[in-house]
Parts: C-alpha cells; structure tokens; sequence
C-alpha cells in the first residue's frame, strides 16, 4: 500500500491486489511503530492506509492472483476473474508463520496470547515469565534473544525431538534456559496476554508470555514460478532498489530477506514504487 500512495503520487495508473491475508491483520497492537505513541492495532493501520489510497483514487481490487508472465517488457497477471497488463508488478505476499498445534492459533495471535515478534513487543514483557515454543537452534537463539527483557524463560518443544547441537544446548544451561519436552495437553489463554500452558505428566506453567519460534514460509511461489531467483530461505533475492532478476518485477515486506517490520516494509515500498517510477521514464524515453 506504500508502493502504491507512491506510485499514485506520481501520476501512475496503479492497483492494488489484496487477497485479505495481510500477517499485519493478525497484530494486536504495535508498540514500536513511529508517530503513534500509545501503540496501534494492526487492522486501523491497514484501514488508514486503506483511506489514504482511495484520496487517490486507487483501485483495490480483493482478489488472488493466479499467475504471473513475463510479456516483452511488461507482465502478464492472471487473475481468478480476468487478466491485468502491466509495466511493472511489486510483490509484497509476505509471510505464513508456522504456528503451536493449539485451538484457533490466529485468533490468539490476535489476542495477544501468541506472539511471534520479542522485537516488537519484548518491551512489554516486563520480567515476566516466557515460554519459546520450538524445537531448533532457532528456538534456541529466539530465547537468548528474549534475555535482553527477562530471566525467567523456558523452551518447550511440545513432545517434538530436541534438533539442537550439544553445545547450543550447554550454552542454554550456562544462560538459565529451561529445556521442556513434554507433549502439550492445553494452553489456556489468560489475563493481561498470558496462557496457563498444561503439559502432559508434569507441573503446568501458570501466566506465562508464549512466543513461538517454530519458523515461516515465504509466500513466493508466485516469483518461483515467474523464474524469479531467490534466497536458500526461500524468500526473493533483491538488489539496492528492490528489483529482483526478472525486469519490471519488484519485491518488499516480509516475502523480501530481512528485519521483519512495518517500517522496513514501508521503506521497501517507496524505494520500489519510485524505481518502478524510473524503469516506465526509461522505457517511455526508448
């Protein structure tokens, strides 16, 4: 949407296809977002940016795209209801996160209840107790991490097999890591953003923070399938002005190798819509 208030500003015809599973959506609050200083939730942001475009009188368009083709110097999008010619495509489908085996996983998400992000809100967390869901040296970094804002903090690995090094795990017993690897039985969300996590044949853990480090998955199958080159993570590989190997295509946000944050998603968008700006002059200039 930043792309696009950019594009608009610079008298381009430009849509936006949004198929309604923004990961922005899912934020329950944003403490660390510049200009709002009591925080705002994730969906009056994209309701604000939503007002901003259409001051423009840009079209959003709540559909999927099916696919993408390269056409002498444009694209081709197919649409599940038509087709779109364009000069330029800029991508920005994100993230899915791989979230704990619980009921309604995104609902707590929502809530607050299941945090995904210590950079955004482990300000918040207050010395509280922590649990990190996962198994891997991800897990493992992911509460080393946390230590910057508590010292009470456990890894759950929810009956899955520990997938660390012997000295990943030592290094996490020097810090005061708990290792917990008993299968979860219920996590029961409370007050003030905490869940009562119940597992099987040992103590439950009362009112503790959960952040989950079970990973993502880029939403990149579209680039892959246009031959765009990615990252070994699966996420696209971009250049200083976020185009990628295929001319005219662009990528930002979370789908890009980086800081997974609003501002850095933003920043993306501008630096893309004014080199998407750029590659139109030169080729109106040809």
């Amino acid at each position: 949407m930043t792309a696009a208030i950019y594009l608009a500003r610079l008298h381009r015809k430009v849509v936006v296809l949004d198929s309604r599973q923004s990961r922005a959506s899912l934020i329950p609050r944003s403490h660390n977002h510049p200009a709002f200083p009591n925080g705002i939730e994730g969906p009056e942001l994209l309701e604000r940016m939503r007002k901003q475009l259409d001051n423009y009188g840009v079209e959003i368009r709540h559909t999927a795209v099916s696919a993408l083709r390269q056409d002498g110097d444009g694209l081709l999008v197919d649409l599940k209801d038509g087709q779109l010619e364009t000069k330029n495509v800029i991508l920005a489908t994100g993230i899915e996160d791989n979230l704990p085996p619980v009921d309604h996983p995104h609902d707590l998400v929502r809530s607050g209840h299941i945090r995904l992000c210590p950079i955004c809100d482990g300000f918040e967390i207050a010395g509280r107790p922590v649990v990190v869901i996962g198994a891997t040296e991800r897990a493992a970094a992911e509460a080393k991490f946390i230590r910057s804002f508590t010292q009470v903090i456990t890894i759950s690995t929810l009956g899955q097999p520990l997938d660390m090094s012997d000295k990943t795990i030592g290094r996490l017993t020097e810090c005061g890591i708990a290792i917990r690897q008993e299968p979860l039985r219920d996590c029961v969300p409370v007050e003030n953003g905490a869940v009562d996590l119940l597992l099987d044949g040992s103590e439950p853990m009362h009112k503790v923070v959960l952040y989950s480090a079970l990973g993502v998955r880029p939403r990149s199958a579209l680039a892959k399938q246009l031959g765009v080159e990615l990252e070994e993570d699966g996420r696209i590989k971009v250049n200083g002005h976020q185009g990628t190997s295929v001319p005219g295509f662009y990528a930002v946000g979370d789908v890009v190798t980086g800081l997974n944050q609003l501002g850095v998603s933003m920043a993306q968008g501008e630096v893309a819509a004014v080199a998407a700006h750029n590659r139109i002059r030169e080729l109106d200039d040809d």
